[in-house]
This record gives C-alpha cells, structure tokens and sequence, in this order.
C-alpha cells in the first residue's frame, strides 16, 4: 500500500515534469545595438555620509571621518540615438574611449606616508551600489574598462584613510582612457573638521 502511494507521486511528479518541459517556449532575448558615444565632461562634488543617507556637502565642510567624493561622469549619450528600431533590440550606449583607470591625487599632505602630491586611491573605496540610480560601477579598480554608460553617471568614493588632521583639502582625479588620453579635475576645496 505504502509503495503504491510512493509510485503514484512519483508518477505525477514526473507527468508534472514532462508537461511543464514540453510547454516552455524559447525565450526570444532582445540584442543590443551599441551607439558610440563620447565622454564630454568630468565634475567632482563632496558628500557627507554622517547622516542616515549621503548628503551633499553644506558649504563643502565634511567630518572627515565621513568624506565621500562624487566623480560625475556626463556623456553625449542620447543624443546620437537612431530614431527607430524594433521591440527585438535595445539601446546600449558604448563610450568610444573606455575609461581604463581612475587615479586620485592629494592636493594637501594626509599624514607622513601621503604627502601633498600623492596619489590616495587606495585611500578611498567604491560606496555600494544602492545610493542613486544613475551610480556607475566603478570597473577600473579591478582592471576592467568603464564603456557602457548612460548620459549621466555617477561614482562615489568613500575616504578610508583619515588625514592626519582637518584643515583644507583638494583632489585632483585623473581618468585614464584606452587610448591613452588624460583628462584631470581638481577639486573645489573641501574643509575637513
């Protein structure tokens, strides 16, 4: 009796198995058309992440335990776009120079090991992904391409290393591109307290 019992739900499960097989259709996934597109500017704004939420910087003061930088990255995404295509394919804008490193500069001496002029990238750390729908994944740090992007993008770096002391303070960031071009910022001046 026990063994009937087992049979038969076996049975179904497999019948189960069976139809839910023969009835999945093939998924019909739409293909990209990539639209070059070129970077035509690069902003840095200073964040505060006291608080619940990052916020901007008010008067660009920032506890510096909770600095947060903001490289914003703005494309000609859109506006190249053709103007008609079938619901079989979607839009991914390509820039035609990939960002292939992100370096930042310290206008003004951290501590002994990073004086004015160092380079403190490994002082900062991408802030998680969750923060604004137009954050950009910051690929460079693990030797990836920044190349897929929207007209506006954003990436924040959190300051790890704690200068020394507060005072005035101004980054140069330095966007390497494949194919070997620069294009470099510098900060406003933030104070640190």
């Amino acid at each position: 009796m026990r063994m009937k019992k087992h049979l038969t739900q076996l049975l179904l499960s497999l019948l189960f198995l069976v139809v839910t097989a023969m009835t999945c259709d093939e998924q019909d996934w739409a293909e990209p058309i990539d639209v070059p597109c070129t970077l035509k500017e690069v902003e840095l704004y200073h964040w505060d992440n006291a608080g619940e939420k990052p916020k901007e910087a008010v008067d660009n003061k920032v506890l510096k335990e909770a600095y947060m930088m903001e490289i914003r990255l703005l494309t000609d995404a859109g506006e190249k776009d053709p103007e008609s295509y079938d619901a079989d394919h979607y839009l991914r804008h390509v820039l035609s120079d990939g960002i292939k490193k992100i370096q930042i500069f310290t206008e003004t001496a951290f501590n002994e090991e990073f004086p004015a002029g160092a380079e403190v990238t490994s002082c900062f750390y991408d802030y998680p992904k969750t923060f604004v729908k137009d954050q950009q994944t910051d690929y460079t740090v693990n030797g990836g391409v920044i190349s897929m992007i929207d007209e506006v993008n954003k990436i924040y770096k959190a300051l790890l290393t704690i200068p020394q002391s507060g005072g005035e303070f101004r980054f140069r960031v330095v966007l390497t591109m494949e194919s070997g071009e620069t294009v470099e910022r510098l900060s406003d001046p933030v104070t640190f307290y």
